[in-house]
Order: structure tokens, then sequence, then C-alpha cells
């Protein structure tokens, strides 16, 4: 696969997973910009025998968000921006509202959770990564990426409360 068909297919996701972690889109668009830089750097060293493509690239993408936490001594938060274009529904002004209000009770809950629960949460359902590659990405087992999931989202269903699911 060459660097431009990596790109066009996993430009989205490294995105999306560095958008939920960070506090803005230009922030994330220069974080991107930084993996992508690394990518491109290391792309020939690349050894499929070593580590599956997905699980290369969002390591990368998982250490240099952590390079910048470390750089601006700041801890991984949630951004609320950008995410209103993602809650507007169509449908009615009462609908919208109602989308908002429930996806700003979400990332307030999800504040609550531990970094590294975030973390996995943001790597599985924005990054789209399976538990094993998960796992693989962060250095823990299979069945700790699930139990950390399945506790995670029992916490937020329980900080949410049973109407909002």
């Amino acid at each position: 696969m060459s660097f431009e068909e990596l790109y066009d297919k996993y430009f989205s996701r490294i995105y999306n997973y560095i958008l939920y972690r960070v506090s803005s889109p230009d922030m994330a668009d220069d974080i991107v910009s930084r993996v992508f830089e690394k990518i491109l750097d290391k792309y020939d060293d690349f050894d499929p025998a070593k580590a599956d493509i997905q699980i290369w690239l969002f390591t990368i993408a998982r250490n240099t968000l952590m390079d910048h936490y470390r750089r601006q001594k700041i801890r991984g938060n949630f951004s609320t921006s950008g995410m209103e274009d993602l809650l507007q529904s169509p449908d009615s002004v009462e609908k919208t509202v109602e989308i908002k209000d429930l996806g700003d009770r979400v990332l307030k809950a999800m504040e609550k959770l531990s970094e590294k629960e975030r973390d996995i949460i943001a790597l599985k359902f924005t990054g789209e990564m399976t538990n094993r590659a998960i796992a693989q990405s962060t250095g823990l087992s299979e069945s700790n990426i699930g139990v950390i999931l399945f506790r995670a989202m029992k916490n937020l269903k329980g900080l949410l409360g049973p109407e909002a699911i």
C-alpha cells in the first residue's frame, strides 16, 4: 500500500480519535499533521511481520498525543467544540435540543472516567479498532481491554441513568 492509499484509508479514523481527545479542531489538525509526518518518516521502516498496519498507525497516533500532553503539561480531555455539528438533527428544533443535551451529558459523564478508560473508548469507537488491536497498541491484554470497556460503559450507563440509554 502506498503512503497516499494509507493516508486516504486511515486519515479520518486517526483524525476522529485525536479530535475526541483534544480541546479543539485546530489542535487536532496540528497533532494529526505531526502523526502523518512521523508515519511518512518511518514508512519505509514499517515491517508488516512485526505488526498490523492499523496497530502501527494508532500506536504512532497515541504516542504523538501523549507527547503533546507531556509538552503542554495538561491532562487529556474531551472536546466539545465541533461536536455540535455531529449532534445536530434536521428533524426538529426539539429533537436537536434533546440530542445536544444528551451529547453534553455524555461528554460530562466521560470526564468522570479515568484517562485509561477514555483512551480505550476513543480507540474503540472513534478509531474503530478491535479489542485485539487496542491490546496490541496499548500493551494490555485483550481480556483486560474487554473488562475496561465493560466497566467503563457500565459506569457511563450509571452516570447517565436508564432514560438516556
